[in-house]
């Protein structure tokens, strides 16, 4: 392991985080003093820090002109998200926004790994709404930064640093294959970006238009929605009472989770590029999803006494708000049906596309299992037959197989540890525990706890708030974070990376061979 070459990488992206932090100082330049905190010290002291470490890091890798390898790629990736988390929660902490120090970096990294989770509105801290306009611009830059992936950020920083990366994708799961991306990685990401700002301005004008939002809640849900954030200007979405804001929210949520990366391959191709996606096994799944998974909430709430028109709208919504690990909720579903409720928690697990700014273990991941189920089964009944298992017309060597079992079992004994961790902190129960580790794991946001029954009706029928078990943390879509312990906090921020990461990066940053020459 080169430590004096990742040192110079990661001052690279120390510099571009630090400079990112331009726009929301200007905002806060612009507001009118607040006597609880004050964004901008926050962003002033938090840009200082940033560009005192990007100058050590500088320092200490500036005469390393080596060649990188996967290593140093693997190191980087995988520091960078927990420098950005730490950095990013600065202007939160010192602006006085959250008096604690944890809770500030809870905020960031949810932020930055798309999770969604929050701490405001809860115990000592203030609701969303009595946030500074530049300190929620901060939030929604987060997200907007951590869903192209820092990765993709830092590849741009590359060609001008004299690094010839050959795969500094590998940890964003572009492909199922992802240690052969394909060659000129860095063009690919410069197509990924151009499709990642110009989708977030055309949403942007749309929700201006359409759902007649103002041009800073719309820019905010711009950059958390392609992201699949979720992070929100209001406690929740449906406050704006928009219909067609939460049409095009919806359609702009189910793009994030689509595949970036197929369509940055056929970026040049014109309408062939979607069309190649549209041809994609993964996608189709993807689409099968998300139509089965808003029919089965659509008809459920149907049973509760909804109808059609109202039932549908909060389905489509929510469903792939959840499927899309973007977070957002007109509604809080964790006091639906039981039938619904199992559907949006198995939903946290699968996500959207490979190579999409959305959580989970992936559509791909689940396609390839089920084929593979098929085939084993098959196997069972005609045991001398000869198949091969294939994923848009090429044949899956056994290694990518055996490689998509392992993350996916590796996915569900990172979800299942978690919960057992965090079941002691005496404010989650059963259900909660396990659902708030899937929900970080994930990337979700919002999880759901045992609720009042009594409740249910009014959740469903009145657009009402369920009420949890007493004792118990509500961590719902409605609820917030704050009431947990530090400790637990810390070990759901691990999470967040983790997931984000897709568990591999971060595992191989804690072995002591990794870092070894």
């Amino acid at each position: 392991m080169n430590l004096n070459q990742v040192a110079r990488l990661m001052a690279g992206f120390a510099g571009f985080f630090t400079l990112a932090q331009l726009p929301p100082l200007i905002s806060a330049l612009t507001e009118e003093s607040s006597s609880t905190h004050s964004p901008c010290t926050g962003f002033a002291v938090s840009m200082a820090v940033g560009l005192v470490v990007a100058t050590v890091l500088w320092l200490i890798g500036q005469r390393d002109r080596t060649q990188i390898f996967r290593k140093e790629t693997i190191a980087v990736a995988g520091l960078s998200w927990f420098l950005a988390g730490l950095l990013g929660a600065i202007p939160f902490w010192v602006s006085g926004l959250l008096a604690n120090p944890i809770d500030a970096v809870f905020e960031a990294m949810s932020g930055l790994t798309t999770c969604g989770a929050t701490v405001l509105g809860s115990g000592d801290n203030v609701s969303v709404e009595e946030v500074a306009s530049s300190l929620l611009l901060w939030r929604a830059l987060l997200q907007w930064i951590g869903g192209i992936g820092i990765v993709l950020v830092f590849v741009a920083l590359l060609p001008a640093m004299g690094v010839t990366a050959k795969n500094l994708l590998a940890s964003e799961s572009i492909d199922v294959a992802s240690d052969s991306y394909q060659p000129r990685a860095i063009e690919k990401a410069r197509h990924i970006a151009t499709i990642y700002v110009g989708m977030t301005a055309l949403c942007a004008v749309l929700l201006v238009l359409i759902g007649g939002f103002g041009w800073f809640d719309a820019v905010c849900h711009a950059f958390t929605t392609l992201s699949t954030g979720g992070y929100s200007t209001r406690e929740s979405l449906r406050e704006f009472q928009s219909l067609g804001g939460e049409m095009v929210l919806t359609v702009f949520m189910f793009i994030g989770g689509a595949s970036l990366a197929v369509i940055a391959t056929h970026f040049r191709t014109g309408s062939r590029g979607i069309g190649k996606l549209l041809q994609s096994a993964e996608f189709r799944a993807y689409t099968a999803s998300t139509i089965l998974l808003v029919s089965i909430l659509t008809i459920s709430l149907m049973r509760s006494g909804l109808d059609l028109g109202t039932a549908l709208r909060l389905a489509a919504f929510n469903g792939v708000s959840v499927l899309t690990s973007t977070g957002y909720a007109t509604a809080d579903w964790q006091g639906w049906p039981s039938t619904a409720t199992i559907a949006l928690f198995a939903a946290m697990f699968v996500g959207g596309c490979s190579g999409s700014t959305a959580g989970g273990f992936k559509q791909v991941r689940l396609l390839v299992i089920l084929r593979l189920l098929g085939y084993t089964l098959r196997q069972f009944v005609r045991p001398k037959s000869v198949e091969r298992i294939k994923l848009d017309n090429e044949v899956l060597p056994a290694a990518v197989i055996s490689s998509i079992i392992a993350i996916v079992l590796l996915w569900f004994v990172t979800i299942i540890v978690g919960a057992v961790v965090i079941s002691f902190d005496e404010h989650l129960d059963f259900m909660s525990s396990l659902a708030a580790s899937a929900s970080m794991v994930g990337s979700t946001g919002p999880a759901m706890t045992m609720v009042d029954p009594s409740t249910a009706t009014d959740v469903i029928l009145n657009g009402g708030s369920s009420v949890p078990l007493t004792g118990t943390a509500n961590i719902g879509p409605f609820g917030s974070y704050e009431e947990l312990h530090g400790w637990t906090k810390l070990v759901l921020v691990v999470q967040m990376v983790f997931g984000r990461l897709e568990l591999l990066t971060v595992l191989a940053l804690f072995s002591p061979n990794f870092w070894r020459r």
